[in-house]
């Protein structure tokens, strides 16, 4: 695990990045004062760090500030970095005046090229997988609908075109990591073999329904709730494909009810007309997806834990598709 503590920046290199982010955006970055620099209370997968500050003579602000640092955890291009996730805050997240957390600017530093992000820090919120309630599970998985039917109609946009686009040579390219990573006896076993074989037909009902702007990553420890407000994070996986694969990531690994209210709501936000005929198929290719993004994501771990509940779940998948 790196000493993330050791790669945030000094106290004088903060002031002057963030001063120029809010400069950018229109922001006083001018009158600038540092209160305090604290930890993160969750583990994540840059350098992290919550800074208060003062902007002009208004109010403290407390912000979270997220920082390259030479981290690098591309997974096979699924995963954009801080650069990718300021311009999904800036061009995406940032056009809706109700989104939360709010967007402060990003900043490039000039000697190294390494980009850091700063968001509003919501003090009191909690993931929304603390909660276990279907009530407030129900919740983000309106969230997301709405998003995703907001954003059915823009990927015209030219500032846009940064996105990632989940094609048929993303997915299959899982399937094929799947399948090299595959250790004994499942690299044999029949059910894999016919499951390899057919990949690209179990897959393509991905590519069946109207694409739109995804997470990614909709799972819940990636979801805040904040004084009773949805407010996803960790946007760097985000990118154009099918919505459903963010509710299969919402509902991943939840008891029946859940799920099922989740599928519910979902579908009677996005469609409320009534789900399309291709829905059932895209939800199960967007469920198989999931498991060849994992198992198709570290050889080491893949190899390693060759009885886990990823490789179980896939089987599982395998045998549901078969009777389809």
């Amino acid at each position: 695990m790196p000493d993330f503590v050791s790669m945030l920046p000094t106290t004088d290199a903060l002031k002057e990045g963030l001063a120029v982010a809010l400069h950018n955006e229109g922001l006083n970055g001018h009158s600038l004062t540092l209160v305090r620099r604290e930890p993160t209370p969750y583990s994540t997968s840059f350098p992290c760090e919550i800074v208060t500050c003062r902007i002009g003579r208004v109010r403290r602000h407390r912000l979270f500030c997220k920082y390259a640092a030479g981290v690098d955890h591309t997974s096979h291009g699924h995963r954009g970095g801080v650069a990718y996730e300021i311009a999904t805050y800036r061009h995406v997240l940032a056009r809706g005046k109700q989104f939360r957390p709010q967007f402060y600017g990003g900043y490039t530093v000039p000697d190294t090229g390494q980009h850091w992000l700063f968001l509003e820090y919501l003090d009191g919120s909690l993931r929304v997988g603390k909660f276990g309630d279907a009530g407030a599970m129900a919740k983000t998985a309106r969230w997301i609908a709405q998003f995703h039917l907001a954003n059915q109609g823009v990927l015209s946009n030219r500032r846009l075109r940064f996105l990632k686009r989940y094609d048929k040579d993303y997915y299959l390219g899982w399937a094929f990591r799947t399948a090299q990573f595959a250790p004994s006896p499942h690299s044999q076993s029949r059910w894999f073999v016919r499951l390899r074989a057919r990949a690209e037909e179990f897959l393509a009902p991905l590519l069946a329904l109207r694409p739109t702007i995804i997470h990614g990553e909709y799972y819940q420890h990636n979801i805040l709730l904040h004084r009773g407000k949805v407010c996803p994070i960790d946007w760097e996986t985000a990118a154009v494909g099918e919505g459903l694969i963010d509710l299969a990531t919402l509902t991943d690994d939840w008891d029946t009810e859940i799920v099922e209210r989740c599928t519910r709501t979902y579908v009677q936000t996005r469609w409320p007309k009534g789900a399309p005929p291709e829905f059932e198929g895209a939800l199960r290719a967007a469920r198989l997806y999931l498991a060849f993004r994992w198992l198709g994501d570290n050889e080491y771990i893949s190899r390693r834990q060759s009885e886990n509940e990823s490789w179980m779940r896939l089987r599982s998948l395998a045998a549901e598709l078969e009777q389809t």
